[in-house]
């Protein structure tokens, strides 16, 4: 129990982190666009972040989930969960879209009147077009799959969670870099995905933790061990 109410107030942590950051940021979205495009990133880290896009994109979870469940057996019914659980997430972060219509910050240019401030890049809920992508910057769908996707890794491989969330944090990154998204996009992606894991996968994240501790407890009498064992075997 102990540890299941850390888990959850770690998730709670996070998403009201990401949503001060989103809410501070709204005012300053188009200078915070307009610093990150000065930013000058080296060749092969820029590589690695614009690669890093599709841990975000449909395309990545469902090869890597289609290539883990066929590889791993043990672990097919967690993979599936997962999957469904990512799949959640981006298609929720996508029909929240539709109900505030907001510019992407590459597409500013497009607009009927001229952008002054951030609150200029809002408009008129359920207006615009339904497959006008100019239109639909919040909330970042990428970003909601790519930490989806990384809180559903870790629900079946718990050890990777660095790798996962280091990833999804790139990807997230990149949305930003490529001036596809806002800041505040990004998190509001962020916060849905959080949101909607606490529901999900509830109590789940315990019993990653609780796994963690029984394999570091359970390697170590073995190493232990192993000495007394080889010399009970040679007497």
């Amino acid at each position: 129990m102990h540890r299941k109410l850390i888990q959850s107030w770690g998730i709670w942590a996070g998403v009201l982190i990401a949503s001060i950051v989103g809410v501070v940021c709204i005012p300053w979205d188009l200078e915070i666009s307009q610093f990150v495009q000065s930013i000058k990133i080296p060749g092969d880290l820029r590589k690695a972040v614009n690669l890093s896009e599709a841990f975000g994109h449909t395309i990545g979870p469902v090869a890597i989930f289609f290539t883990l469940i066929w590889i791993d057996i043990r672990n097919r019914k967690k993979l599936f969960k997962a999957a469904l659980f990512t799949a959640i997430c981006g298609i929720s972060a996508n029909a929240a879209k539709y109900v505030i219509p907001r510019l992407r910050p590459h597409s500013l240019d497009m607009a009927e009147t001229e952008i002054a401030t951030s609150w200029d890049t809002w408009g008129t809920p359920w207006t615009g077009s339904w497959f006008d992508e100019h239109l639909r910057s919040f909330p970042s769908g990428h970003s909601a799959t790519a930490v989806a996707f990384a809180i559903g890794l870790y629900q079946v491989y718990p050890r990777g969670k660095w790798i996962f969330f280091t990833i999804a944090a790139l990807a997230c990154f990149q949305r930003l870099v490529s001036s596809a998204h806002f800041l505040s996009d990004i998190m509001g992606g962020t916060v849905l995905s959080l949101l909607i894991s606490l529901w999900y996968w509830r109590g789940e994240h315990a019993n990653n933790v609780n796994q963690e501790c029984t394999i570091d407890e359970t390697i170590a009498p073995n190493t232990l061990a192993s000495p007394q064992r080889k010399s009970a075997a040679t007497e």
